[in-house]
């Protein structure tokens, strides 16, 4: 019974929906929206025909709709590492180096398995994937086709075999054949643009040889021209004169405008600007005319060919000249590698960057964030006060959306917030973030290192000039979400904190400091240490204080107890430790801890600060306790502290005539032992 009755349900609904839809339809036909018609349609009588059901058409929807939708609906936790770690929590980077190695570890374990795949071919024979993935087969030195024609030389380009493929041109060449001039074509662009090294060859299976070759200009020169270059940037190769690109485009009889412009483009990539430069001559001479990336290459490349700020922006002139001369449009590239080449150029390039700006918006041609980053650079040298650039540029650009368009969009971003710290606008950097995290800009932000540095910067600047509690807000935002900080920026938190006097939140600073792997930095360590105690708190707080206090103290014996190899960090006991610790301990009613403290004086033989000694001995005074008031006097006239007769008397005026003896007994004692200490060391 139950199975006709949900049938005859299912049947009342459906024509339920059915009667409704078409009721739907109706309404939407009388007011001239169904079949896109504006006019009333006419009444009808009874009995006529009911209007058909009008479907609309189809929406194409991107095969990644769904996926987008969805990712609007989720934003970014701040109480939780990145997504690429969350799987195993062992991976969680402490520091942005150990983001940087932990984000290419899957890259790394694909590059080793192709590495092993094509040093052993013979154990990956067998095929598991339909149909065939070409990019997974092992990687042989064999062809198909080993005899020297068109059809070889077009497998050895198409597999990306550039040294192959070299070998084999020459030997058609050579045996009398010819080549087209398309695939001759096609392989001089592929040397050139891999400087005629195979694609992919990494400098570890390179022959001992090649290895001094590309290692040697990399210690001849930077990257930049007066500046040195970073570690996480790739050092540069250069172009190898008489190479295969070279071989190549001499062995032709006549080259093409394409086989020229394919040679000045390498010769600008691996820094042979001064080369590049005489190519291009030699092509004009020749009356061929080169393409707009090649004059983009060029420009580019200016500052390489010379010195004078005058002579580069008058070369870069004569480039522009022959771009209109020969009616080729300049496009987004030519116009950035002009900005950055107008960079090096001083005043020079500050008075003609504007013309530049203004030829690009008469070509209609949209700035990308490389123009806006190098226009910063231009009127912002390091050396000179900020000027007020960046407030028309964020006014330009504000809720704009970007995508790449250029090599060096990821650097504004960096370089804004870095003009926004120099000039200590902390709302200059809200709006400059908030562009940041507009639609998908986040993705022009950089490596993890440009990451890293951008928002130190924002969060130094916040420290700088935010209160406490708008700090403490921003630093749970980004920490650890997306930025790791190092410890000169814990010590600008902890500095901030102590302005807006929110000791209560170094517990919680504390715990993020022993998930980074920084509670083994002695700076940092007694920079926490002098935060809690430089000036007395309420008693709750400095009971907060205690754990921290005791894992700090915990920390630093475990490195003097440890064999030596595992002392590898610099913690050890110092002046300001100790007596920080000893006021610490005090402050939180725990005087027998504190007197633990007094034999690392003399065993680390360091001295305690004056009024950490006469904290103690008012705390000892208070509770009466002698025993421990003596251990203090004694420490303290072994060490040589001043006013010691002053913490004597302020002792004995609440003892008997028995214990003042005792109290100064002691003076005499220790001070006849640092007399003969002295006397000996002399």
């Amino acid at each position: 019974m139950a199975a006709p009755f949900q049938r005859c349900a299912c049947r009342i609904v459906l024509r339920s929906r059915i009667s409704r839809v078409q009721r739907d339809a109706r309404s939407l036909s009388s007011s001239g929206i169904a079949g896109n018609k504006s006019e009333t349609a006419p009444t009808e009588e009874k009995g006529s025909e009911e209007v058909p059901l009008v479907i609309p058409r189809k929406k194409k929807w991107d095969k990644l709709a769904v996926l987008k939708a969805l990712s609007t609906t989720v934003k970014r936790d701040p109480t939780s590492v990145d997504y690429n770690f969350i799987d195993d929590p062992y991976l969680i980077p402490r520091t942005t180096m150990q983001y940087k190695w932990f984000s290419l570890a899957k890259e790394s374990g694909q590059k080793a398995a192709e590495f092993f795949i094509n040093k052993n071919p013979q154990f990956f024979q067998q095929e598991f994937a339909e149909p065939s993935i070409e990019a997974f087969l092992p990687k042989t030195s064999t062809f198909l086709i080993e005899e020297p024609c068109e059809e070889a030389l077009q497998e050895r380009l198409s597999r990306k075999a550039l040294k192959a493929a070299t070998d084999m041109y020459f030997q058609i060449v050579d045996g009398g054949g010819t080549v087209s001039q398309d695939m001759t074509a096609d392989l001089l662009d592929l040397l050139c643009f891999h400087g005629s090294r195979d694609p992919g060859q990494e400098a570890s299976l390179l022959s001992p040889e090649e290895q001094e070759e590309d290692a040697e200009p990399s210690r001849r020169r930077s990257n930049v021209k007066g500046r040195m270059r970073r570690a996480n940037e790739p050092a540069v190769r250069r172009w190898r004169d008489g190479d295969d690109a070279d071989r190549l485009f001499n062995s032709l009889a006549e080259p093409s405008a394409r086989n020229y412009c394919s040679l000045i483009k390498g010769l600008a990539k691996y820094e042979a600007a001064d080369q590049a430069f005489r190519t291009y001559n030699d092509m004009q001479q020749k009356g061929l005319r080169a393409d707009v990336s090649t004059y983009n290459a060029l420009i580019y490349s200016v500052k390489e060919v010379r010195d004078r700020y005058e002579e580069r922006w008058d070369l870069i002139q004569q480039l522009l000249n022959q771009l209109r001369l020969e009616q080729i449009r300049p496009d987004l590239q030519t116009f950035n590698a002009t900005l950055r080449s107008l960079r090096f150029c001083g005043l020079t390039g500050r008075r003609s960057c504007l013309d530049v700006l203004r030829e690009m918006v008469h070509l209609g041609i949209e700035p990308s964030l490389a123009s806006y980053t190098h226009i910063l650079s231009i009127f912002n040298p390091s050396n000179t006060p900020p000027s007020d650039i960046l407030y028309q540029i964020m006014d330009e650009i504000e809720r704009k959306e970007f995508t790449i368009q250029d090599q060096d969009d990821n650097r504004f971003f960096v370089d804004a917030m870095n003009m926004c710290l120099r000039m200590n606008d902390v709302e200059l950097a809200y709006r400059l973030h908030k562009l940041q995290e507009t639609g998908e800009n986040w993705r022009l932000l950089g490596d993890s290192y440009a990451r890293s540095v951008y928002y130190g910067k924002f969060l130094n600047l916040i420290c700088q000039m935010e209160g406490g509690e708008e700090m403490w807000k921003w630093y749970k935002n980004l920490v650890p979400s997306v930025y790791y900080p190092n410890v000169p920026a814990i010590l600008n938190i902890l500095r901030a904190l102590e302005v807006s006097n929110m000791h209560h939140k170094v517990t919680d600073l504390w715990e993020d400091i022993r998930s980074l792997q920084h509670f083994n930095k002695q700076e940092l360590v007694e920079g926490v240490l002098e935060f809690m105690a430089r000036e007395k708190q309420a008693p709750e707080v400095q009971q907060l204080f205690m754990p921290v206090v005791q894992n700090i103290k915990d920390n630093i014996e475990f490195y003097y107890k440890a064999a030596a190899p595992a002392r590898r960090a610099t913690l050890s006991w110092s002046s300001t430790s100790l007596s920080n610790l000893l006021i610490l301990y005090l402050r939180a009613g725990e005087l027998k801890k504190a007197s633990e403290m007094l034999p690392l004086f003399k065993e680390h033989t360091k001295t305690p600060r004056a009024e950490a000694m006469e904290e103690y001995l008012a705390v000892c005074v208070e509770a009466k306790d002698k025993v421990k008031a003596k251990a203090g006097l004694s420490v303290a006239v072994h060490c040589g502290l001043p006013k010691i007769v002053e913490y004597a008397e302020n002792l004995k005026s609440s003892m008997t005539e028995i214990e003042q003896s005792e109290i100064d007994a002691i003076l005499k004692e220790e001070i006849s032992v640092g007399a003969e200490e002295m006397k000996t060391n002399q």
